[in-house]
């Protein structure tokens, strides 16, 4: 499972940075790090830490960029526990109760009952 969060984690940071050079030739200069937020804190410490072992030497050496950005200090990642993890409404079934508290989370107001 460490593998496919690291991918995607991978994914992740390619379409932060692309954003934070288009914001960089939009406005004025950004200078602190993109956060990036995760639930994985294994793919945090293999991303971190840079401490590849055998079970995770046959990850494609392409979705290591992630760990070179971060110690270029262009991505800050950060521990994001998996009940915090807003974006969750879009992206999977919620309760109720859990979604209409992410969803106020984000900020969306919605009128009337439902």
């Amino acid at each position: 499972m460490t593998e496919v969060e690291y991918v995607a984690q991978t994914h992740a940071a390619k379409e932060a940075v692309w954003l934070h050079h288009l914001f960089g030739e939009l406005f004025p200069v950004i200078n602190k790090p993109t956060d990036l937020h995760s639930d994985s804190q294994s793919v945090i410490v293999l991303t971190i830490g840079g401490h590849y072992h055998a079970r995770t030497k046959h990850i494609d050496i392409r979705y290591h960029f992630i760990h070179y950005i971060i110690e270029a200090r262009s991505i800050k990642l950060i521990y994001c526990p998996t009940d915090q993890q807003t974006a969750d409404t879009l992206t999977k079934a919620l309760p109720s109760i859990k979604a209409k508290h992410f969803v106020h989370a984000m900020g969306v107001q919605i009128e009337g009952k439902y």
